[in-house]
Order: C-alpha cells, then sequence, then structure tokens
C-alpha cells in the first residue's frame, strides 16, 4: 500500500505558455482526472500552484532554472501542458467515446492528434463543446506555425482558451506548403499596385 500511495505522489507537470515553459508538482492532484478538474474549476483560484519549479524561455530548454519556491502560474495563459502521473479518472463511468482526429491552431503552436467524441455526433458541432475549456489530445503533435516539428506525446492537455482555430482533421500547416503559399504570395502582386491609375500613368508619360 505505501508503494501505491507513493506513486500516487509521483505526480509531475510541465506547462507552456506563449513565452515560458514550467515544470513541477501540481499542488493537490494525483491523477490525470484530477488535474483537468483542477484546470477547469474556473471558480476557483486563477493560478495553479507547482512545487519543485523550474522555468526556462520557451526555445530554450537548456537553461533551466530551478526557484527553490512555489511558483503560481495563471491557467488561462497555459496554451498545453504534459502530465506525468496515473491517468485515470477517480472512478468516473466514462460513456463510450471514439478518437476523432483535430487540429488545433492555438499560437505559437499548431496541435494535431486526436480527442474522444461520442459515436454518432456531428465533428465540427461536438468539437465545440470540447474546446470550451482544458482537455486530452491523444496522440498529439506539436508544431510551429510554419509546420517544424517541436514534439510529440502520448497525450498532453490542451486550453481550448489558448484554440484559435481548431477542425476537425487530421492535416495541418507542414514547412513545405507553407513555403509553397510564401512564395506564391511574394508573385501575386495586386492589380492596383502593379498598374498605376490613370491620370498617375498619364504623369509618367508625359515626363
Amino acid at each position: 500500500m505505501k508503494k501505491f500511495e507513493s506513486r500516487l505522489l509521483d505526480v509531475r507537470v510541465e506547462v507552456v505558455t506563449t513565452t515560458f515553459v514550467a515544470s513541477g508538482q501540481p499542488e493537490g492532484v494525483h491523477d490525470l482526472g484530477r488535474f483537468i478538474e483542477t484546470l477547469n474549476a474556473f471558480a476557483g483560484s486563477r493560478h495553479i500552484e507547482l512545487a519543485d519549479p523550474a522555468v526556462r524561455p520557451l526555445y530554450r530548454a537548456s537553461d533551466q532554472l530551478h526557484l527553490g519556491a512555489p511558483l503560481l502560474v495563471r491557467r488561462d495563459e497555459i496554451i498545453f501542458a504534459n502530465f506525468e502521473g496515473p491517468s485515470f479518472a477517480r472512478g468516473a463511468n466514462l460513456p463510450p467515446q471514439i478518437d476523432a482526429p483535430v487540429l488545433l491552431l492555438a499560437p505559437p503552436f499548431q496541435i494535431q492528434g486526436t480527442v474522444a467524441l461520442a459515436p454518432g455526433s456531428d465533428p465540427t458541432q461536438a468539437l465545440r463543446t470540447v474546446i470550451s475549456g482544458f482537455f486530452a489530445v491523444r496522440a498529439a503533435s506539436v508544431y510551429d506555425a510554419d509546420g517544424n516539428a517541436l514534439g510529440e506525446g502520448e497525450q498532453i492537455i490542451v486550453n481550448g482558451g489558448a484554440v484559435q482555430m481548431a477542425a476537425p482533421t487530421g492535416h495541418h500547416i507542414d514547412v513545405a506548403s507553407a513555403t509553397h503559399v510564401a512564395t506564391a504570395d511574394a508573385r501575386h502582386v495586386p492589380v492596383a499596385a502593379a498598374y498605376p491609375a490613370d491620370d498617375e500613368a498619364l504623369e509618367q508619360r508625359v515626363a
């Protein structure tokens, strides 16, 4: 029993914002279900507390700063989080669900993976409900806006409030397509810019 209890306490999260990445042990959380409940408890504090925390700039993984004091993180600033620990949902009896593909555009990231939806539901309408709070994305891949791969995980927790656009699709913007679009945009010149107004053209010809 002591061994089992020690495993329950062995929980750690990594939360990602637009600027920083923080890791630590979330206060009062022993499993994934409880962590999502805490993130979605909007009647409580606007912050979650991390014990034994470390923090670093977003794109500098080697520059970890161990704070030596608890860290408060605003929930609405979190884009997504990684969770290490038991994943059971505290005795919940979940209804039948299917894994549906999803693309989430949550600047500065693209997040691709699957979400759990009710069988037979309209994916787009069901997705509206899913992204109303924090939710799990399975088989997740994270990219930057141009499609450069940043990482992947079996499961991450995404803040629906940080998602600007979402679609039930298995596609994402990749480096090749982003480059193609940028090249096409560079070649396209609006007609008004390519051809001056009649008066301006006449003045140029007279000059």
